[in-house]
Protein backbone atom coordinates (compact mmCIF):
# COMPACT_ATOMS: atom_id res chain seq x y z
CA UNK A 1 0.00 0.00 0.00
CA UNK A 2 2.87 2.44 0.81
CA UNK A 3 4.19 1.41 -2.64
CA UNK A 4 0.85 2.47 -4.39
CA UNK A 5 1.04 6.03 -2.70
CA UNK A 6 4.22 6.67 -3.54
CA UNK A 7 3.80 5.48 -7.06
CA UNK A 8 0.88 7.78 -6.72
CA UNK A 9 2.55 10.86 -5.48
CA UNK A 10 5.38 10.44 -8.00
CA UNK A 11 3.12 10.52 -10.82
CA UNK A 12 1.28 13.17 -9.68
CA UNK A 13 4.68 15.36 -9.45
CA UNK A 14 5.46 14.49 -12.41
CA UNK A 15 2.15 15.97 -14.02
CA UNK A 16 2.42 18.61 -12.29
CA UNK A 17 5.60 19.89 -13.48
CA UNK A 18 5.41 18.48 -16.65
CA UNK A 19 8.52 17.84 -18.60
CA UNK A 20 8.66 19.59 -22.04
CA UNK A 21 10.90 17.10 -23.13
CA UNK A 22 8.38 16.55 -25.71
CA UNK A 23 7.88 19.94 -27.32
CA UNK A 24 12.13 20.46 -27.52
CA UNK A 25 11.89 19.19 -31.43
CA UNK A 26 8.49 21.04 -32.20
CA UNK A 27 7.84 24.42 -30.88
CA UNK A 28 4.39 24.56 -32.34
CA UNK A 29 3.26 22.07 -29.66
CA UNK A 30 4.24 24.47 -26.56
CA UNK A 31 0.55 25.66 -27.19
CA UNK A 32 -0.87 22.49 -26.38
CA UNK A 33 1.89 21.97 -23.22
CA UNK A 34 0.33 24.51 -21.35
CA UNK A 35 -3.08 23.46 -22.29
CA UNK A 36 -1.98 19.77 -20.77
CA UNK A 37 -0.79 21.39 -17.70
CA UNK A 38 -3.58 23.05 -16.92
CA UNK A 39 -5.74 20.14 -17.42
CA UNK A 40 -3.62 17.77 -15.57
CA UNK A 41 -3.44 19.94 -12.63
CA UNK A 42 -7.38 19.96 -12.45
CA UNK A 43 -7.43 16.57 -13.28
CA UNK A 44 -5.35 15.51 -10.33
CA UNK A 45 -7.33 17.45 -7.67
CA UNK A 46 -10.38 16.34 -6.55
CA UNK A 47 -11.82 18.98 -5.48
CA UNK A 48 -11.98 21.07 -8.52
CA UNK A 49 -15.13 19.57 -9.51
CA UNK A 50 -17.82 22.03 -9.49
CA UNK A 51 -21.06 22.42 -7.32
CA UNK A 52 -22.39 22.99 -10.58
CA UNK A 53 -21.37 20.28 -12.60
CA UNK A 54 -22.29 17.63 -9.60
CA UNK A 55 -26.00 19.27 -8.97
CA UNK A 56 -26.27 18.88 -12.89
CA UNK A 57 -25.26 15.44 -12.91
CA UNK A 58 -27.20 15.00 -9.76
CA UNK A 59 -30.78 15.84 -11.59
CA UNK A 60 -29.97 13.14 -14.26
CA UNK A 61 -30.47 10.20 -12.11
CA UNK A 62 -34.22 9.15 -11.86
CA UNK A 63 -36.26 9.82 -8.50
CA UNK A 64 -36.33 6.16 -5.85
CA UNK A 65 -40.59 6.45 -7.34
CA UNK A 66 -39.12 6.71 -11.44
CA UNK A 67 -36.59 3.79 -10.54
CA UNK A 68 -39.51 1.73 -8.62
CA UNK A 69 -42.05 2.36 -11.66
CA UNK A 70 -38.67 1.19 -14.24
CA UNK A 71 -38.40 -1.37 -11.91
CA UNK A 72 -42.25 -2.67 -11.96
CA UNK A 73 -42.23 -2.63 -15.47
CA UNK A 74 -39.19 -4.68 -16.45
CA UNK A 75 -41.34 -7.73 -16.23
CA UNK A 76 -42.25 -6.61 -20.01
CA UNK A 77 -38.89 -6.18 -21.25
CA UNK A 78 -37.07 -9.24 -21.75
CA UNK A 79 -34.35 -8.06 -23.34
CA UNK A 80 -33.17 -5.75 -20.53
CA UNK A 81 -33.35 -8.50 -17.91
CA UNK A 82 -31.46 -10.65 -20.60
CA UNK A 83 -27.58 -9.23 -20.32
CA UNK A 84 -28.34 -9.09 -16.61
CA UNK A 85 -29.81 -12.52 -15.49
CA UNK A 86 -26.93 -14.82 -14.71
CA UNK A 87 -25.75 -12.53 -12.67
CA UNK A 88 -28.72 -11.58 -11.00
CA UNK A 89 -29.13 -15.29 -10.47
CA UNK A 90 -25.75 -15.85 -8.51
CA UNK A 91 -26.26 -12.89 -6.58
CA UNK A 92 -29.82 -14.48 -5.25
CA UNK A 93 -28.04 -18.02 -5.32
CA UNK A 94 -24.98 -16.17 -2.91
CA UNK A 95 -27.30 -14.37 -0.69
CA UNK A 96 -29.71 -17.69 -0.38
CA UNK A 97 -26.25 -19.86 0.89
CA UNK A 98 -25.34 -16.52 3.37
CA UNK A 99 -28.46 -17.06 5.08
CA UNK A 100 -28.71 -20.51 5.40
CA UNK A 101 -24.87 -21.82 5.81
CA UNK A 102 -22.69 -19.68 7.40
CA UNK A 103 -20.05 -22.50 6.64
CA UNK A 104 -20.39 -21.20 2.66
CA UNK A 105 -18.80 -17.43 3.77
CA UNK A 106 -15.07 -17.66 2.38
CA UNK A 107 -16.93 -19.07 -0.68
CA UNK A 108 -19.94 -16.76 -0.83
CA UNK A 109 -17.36 -13.87 -0.76
CA UNK A 110 -15.16 -15.72 -3.38
CA UNK A 111 -18.40 -15.35 -5.54
CA UNK A 112 -18.93 -11.65 -4.41
CA UNK A 113 -15.87 -10.64 -5.50
CA UNK A 114 -16.58 -12.40 -9.17
CA UNK A 115 -19.58 -10.45 -9.47
CA UNK A 116 -17.40 -7.29 -8.77
CA UNK A 117 -15.17 -8.18 -11.25
CA UNK A 118 -18.44 -9.22 -13.90
CA UNK A 119 -19.13 -5.49 -13.70
CA UNK A 120 -15.99 -4.66 -13.81
CA UNK A 121 -15.59 -5.03 -17.33
CA UNK A 122 -18.59 -5.13 -18.32
CA UNK A 123 -18.73 -1.19 -17.36
CA UNK A 124 -15.46 -1.19 -19.19
CA UNK A 125 -16.36 -2.98 -22.79
CA UNK A 126 -19.38 -0.60 -22.53
CA UNK A 127 -17.30 2.40 -22.57
CA UNK A 128 -15.35 0.61 -25.76
CA UNK A 129 -18.59 -0.26 -27.47
CA UNK A 130 -20.03 3.48 -27.22
CA UNK A 131 -16.47 4.75 -28.11
CA UNK A 132 -16.03 2.41 -31.43
CA UNK A 133 -19.81 2.57 -32.41
CA UNK A 134 -18.73 6.59 -34.06
CA UNK A 135 -16.32 5.26 -35.76
CA UNK A 136 -16.57 2.29 -38.07
CA UNK A 137 -13.15 1.77 -38.80
CA UNK A 138 -11.89 1.23 -35.60
CA UNK A 139 -14.82 -1.27 -34.54
CA UNK A 140 -13.00 -4.52 -32.76
CA UNK A 141 -10.02 -2.28 -32.75
CA UNK A 142 -10.44 -2.42 -28.38
CA UNK A 143 -11.46 -5.89 -28.26
CA UNK A 144 -7.99 -7.29 -29.52
CA UNK A 145 -5.76 -4.43 -28.18
CA UNK A 146 -7.25 -5.86 -25.12
CA UNK A 147 -6.72 -9.81 -25.98
CA UNK A 148 -3.00 -8.43 -27.11
CA UNK A 149 -2.63 -6.76 -23.62
CA UNK A 150 -3.62 -9.50 -21.56
CA UNK A 151 -1.44 -12.32 -23.70
CA UNK A 152 1.74 -9.56 -22.95
CA UNK A 153 1.09 -8.97 -19.55
CA UNK A 154 0.50 -12.84 -18.85
CA UNK A 155 3.98 -13.33 -20.42
CA UNK A 156 5.46 -10.15 -18.34
CA UNK A 157 4.47 -12.48 -14.87
CA UNK A 158 2.68 -8.92 -13.86
CA UNK A 159 0.71 -9.23 -10.35
CA UNK A 160 -3.09 -10.08 -10.51
CA UNK A 161 -4.65 -6.97 -9.69
CA UNK A 162 -1.92 -5.31 -12.14
CA UNK A 163 -3.02 -7.63 -14.96
CA UNK A 164 -6.33 -6.80 -14.05
CA UNK A 165 -6.07 -3.14 -14.54
CA UNK A 166 -4.32 -3.69 -17.64
CA UNK A 167 -7.12 -5.61 -19.59
CA UNK A 168 -9.47 -3.04 -17.69
CA UNK A 169 -7.18 -0.17 -19.58
CA UNK A 170 -6.26 -1.69 -22.95
CA UNK A 171 -10.28 -1.89 -23.24
CA UNK A 172 -10.65 1.47 -22.55
CA UNK A 173 -7.60 3.36 -23.45
CA UNK A 174 -9.38 5.05 -26.12
CA UNK A 175 -12.39 6.32 -24.21
CA UNK A 176 -11.44 9.78 -24.31
CA UNK A 177 -11.97 9.89 -28.15
CA UNK A 178 -15.83 10.21 -27.35
CA UNK A 179 -15.02 13.68 -26.66
CA UNK A 180 -12.96 14.64 -30.18
CA UNK A 181 -14.66 16.78 -32.64
CA UNK A 182 -16.43 14.09 -36.05
CA UNK A 183 -14.07 16.28 -37.87
CA UNK A 184 -11.32 15.37 -36.12
CA UNK A 185 -11.57 12.02 -35.30
CA UNK A 186 -13.14 10.92 -38.42
CA UNK A 187 -11.17 13.05 -41.43
CA UNK A 188 -10.29 10.86 -44.09
CA UNK A 189 -6.19 12.30 -44.48
CA UNK A 190 -3.68 13.80 -42.37
CA UNK A 191 -4.36 16.18 -39.19
CA UNK A 192 -3.78 19.85 -39.12
CA UNK A 193 -0.83 20.80 -36.24
CA UNK A 194 -4.21 22.26 -34.21
CA UNK A 195 -6.06 19.27 -34.89
CA UNK A 196 -3.33 16.99 -33.99
CA UNK A 197 -3.16 18.82 -30.85
CA UNK A 198 -6.70 18.00 -30.16
CA UNK A 199 -6.64 14.42 -30.52
CA UNK A 200 -3.75 14.45 -28.03
CA UNK A 201 -6.08 15.39 -25.69
CA UNK A 202 -8.12 11.92 -25.79
CA UNK A 203 -5.70 10.59 -23.13
CA UNK A 204 -6.81 13.39 -20.86
CA UNK A 205 -9.98 13.12 -21.34
CA UNK A 206 -10.29 9.46 -21.07
CA UNK A 207 -8.44 9.68 -17.94
CA UNK A 208 -11.59 12.22 -16.87
CA UNK A 209 -13.59 9.75 -17.45
CA UNK A 210 -12.30 7.03 -16.08
CA UNK A 211 -11.38 8.42 -12.76
CA UNK A 212 -15.06 9.19 -12.13
CA UNK A 213 -15.83 5.71 -11.81
CA UNK A 214 -14.65 3.65 -8.81
CA UNK A 215 -14.38 0.58 -9.96
CA UNK A 216 -12.36 1.57 -12.87
CA UNK A 217 -9.84 3.99 -11.57
CA UNK A 218 -6.81 1.44 -11.16
CA UNK A 219 -7.29 1.66 -15.12
CA UNK A 220 -6.06 5.56 -15.06
CA UNK A 221 -2.48 4.72 -16.28
CA UNK A 222 -3.09 2.74 -19.10
CA UNK A 223 -5.62 5.20 -20.51
CA UNK A 224 -2.94 8.50 -19.95
CA UNK A 225 0.24 7.46 -20.28
CA UNK A 226 -0.32 4.72 -23.22
CA UNK A 227 1.01 7.20 -25.87
CA UNK A 228 4.09 8.29 -24.13
CA UNK A 229 7.29 7.32 -25.33
CA UNK A 230 10.49 5.66 -24.27
CA UNK A 231 12.52 8.43 -25.36
CA UNK A 232 10.21 11.17 -23.89
CA UNK A 233 8.86 12.56 -26.37
CA UNK A 234 5.54 11.14 -26.30
CA UNK A 235 2.19 12.66 -24.95
CA UNK A 236 0.17 13.96 -22.83
CA UNK A 237 3.43 14.79 -19.79
CA UNK A 238 6.78 13.90 -22.08
CA UNK A 239 7.98 11.14 -19.45
CA UNK A 240 10.27 8.70 -20.24
CA UNK A 241 11.46 5.12 -19.35
CA UNK A 242 10.27 3.78 -16.01
CA UNK A 243 8.37 7.01 -15.76
CA UNK A 244 5.84 5.51 -17.40
CA UNK A 245 3.97 2.88 -15.48
CA UNK A 246 4.22 -0.85 -16.90
CA UNK A 247 0.65 -1.02 -17.84
CA UNK A 248 1.09 1.69 -19.84
CA UNK A 249 3.89 0.56 -21.74
CA UNK A 250 2.55 -2.64 -22.55
CA UNK A 251 -0.50 -1.24 -23.67
CA UNK A 252 1.46 1.36 -25.74
CA UNK A 253 2.83 -1.23 -28.33
CA UNK A 254 -0.59 -3.60 -28.48
CA UNK A 255 -2.43 -0.06 -29.48
CA UNK A 256 0.14 0.74 -32.19
CA UNK A 257 0.60 -2.78 -33.37
CA UNK A 258 -3.47 -3.05 -33.68
CA UNK A 259 -3.68 1.04 -35.31
CA UNK A 260 -0.99 -0.16 -37.91
CA UNK A 261 -2.36 -3.40 -39.17
CA UNK A 262 -6.16 -2.39 -39.81
CA UNK A 263 -7.35 -0.02 -42.17
CA UNK A 264 -8.15 3.11 -40.80
CA UNK A 265 -10.13 6.39 -42.17
CA UNK A 266 -7.02 8.41 -43.03
CA UNK A 267 -4.78 5.28 -44.59
CA UNK A 268 -5.04 1.24 -45.37
CA UNK A 269 -3.32 -0.91 -42.99
CA UNK A 270 0.29 -2.52 -43.17
CA UNK A 271 1.00 -6.07 -43.91
CA UNK A 272 1.34 -7.96 -40.63
CA UNK A 273 5.14 -8.77 -41.33
CA UNK A 274 5.24 -4.87 -42.33
CA UNK A 275 3.85 -3.97 -38.53
CA UNK A 276 6.24 -6.04 -36.17
CA UNK A 277 9.04 -4.26 -38.55
CA UNK A 278 8.16 -1.28 -37.38
CA UNK A 279 7.64 -1.99 -33.61
CA UNK A 280 10.82 -3.53 -34.25
CA UNK A 281 12.62 -0.57 -35.54
CA UNK A 282 10.81 2.10 -32.61
CA UNK A 283 12.13 -0.32 -29.67
CA UNK A 284 13.84 1.98 -27.51
CA UNK A 285 12.58 4.91 -29.03
CA UNK A 286 8.77 4.81 -28.84
CA UNK A 287 8.37 1.39 -26.89
CA UNK A 288 10.10 -0.46 -24.21
CA UNK A 289 12.69 -3.23 -25.55
CA UNK A 290 11.86 -5.93 -23.43
CA UNK A 291 7.79 -5.96 -24.09
CA UNK A 292 8.73 -5.75 -28.41
CA UNK A 293 10.93 -8.84 -27.37
CA UNK A 294 8.04 -10.23 -25.52
CA UNK A 295 5.61 -9.27 -28.22
CA UNK A 296 7.54 -10.48 -30.50
CA UNK A 297 8.11 -13.99 -29.70
CA UNK A 298 4.47 -14.20 -28.41
CA UNK A 299 3.30 -13.42 -31.84
CA UNK A 300 5.63 -15.83 -33.16
CA UNK A 301 4.91 -18.42 -30.48
CA UNK A 302 0.77 -17.56 -31.34
CA UNK A 303 0.60 -17.40 -35.16
CA UNK A 304 3.44 -18.55 -36.96
CA UNK A 305 2.14 -22.00 -37.28
CA UNK A 306 -1.14 -20.73 -36.56
CA UNK A 307 -2.38 -18.46 -39.34
CA UNK A 308 -6.09 -19.69 -38.22
CA UNK A 309 -6.04 -18.70 -35.32
CA UNK A 310 -4.32 -15.18 -35.74
CA UNK A 311 -7.24 -14.63 -38.66
CA UNK A 312 -9.29 -15.54 -35.63
CA UNK A 313 -8.36 -12.06 -34.26
CA UNK A 314 -8.65 -9.86 -37.11
CA UNK A 315 -11.79 -11.86 -38.60
CA UNK A 316 -13.53 -8.85 -39.15
CA UNK A 317 -11.13 -6.49 -40.09
CA UNK A 318 -9.02 -5.96 -43.82
CA UNK A 319 -5.49 -5.81 -42.98
CA UNK A 320 -3.90 -6.91 -46.33
CA UNK A 321 -3.08 -3.64 -48.08
CA UNK A 322 1.02 -2.97 -46.96
CA UNK A 323 0.34 0.70 -47.02
CA UNK A 324 2.62 2.86 -45.34
CA UNK A 325 1.10 4.74 -41.96
CA UNK A 326 2.42 6.82 -39.13
CA UNK A 327 2.87 5.46 -35.36
CA UNK A 328 1.54 9.01 -34.26
CA UNK A 329 -1.39 9.64 -36.10
CA UNK A 330 -3.60 8.97 -33.36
Amino acid sequence: MQHNNNHKAEVTKICIHASKRSYEIDPTLKELADDLQNKSTEFRNDETVSKETSTSFVKIIPTQTNISLYAKETGNLSELKLDLKASLNKIATTFSRALTNANDVEEINSNMKELLIENFFHTARALAIAVEARDPYTGGHSDRVFQIASALGKRCNISATEQLYLEGGALLHDVGKISIRDGVLLKPGPLTDSEYKEMQLHTIMGAQVVKKLNCLFGCIDAVLFHHERMDGYGYPYGIKGSEIPLIARITSVADAFDAMTTNRVYRKALSYDRALEEVIRNSGTQFDPEIVKIFVKWWEDTFQNNIKLRDELYKNVNSSNPEECSLNQE
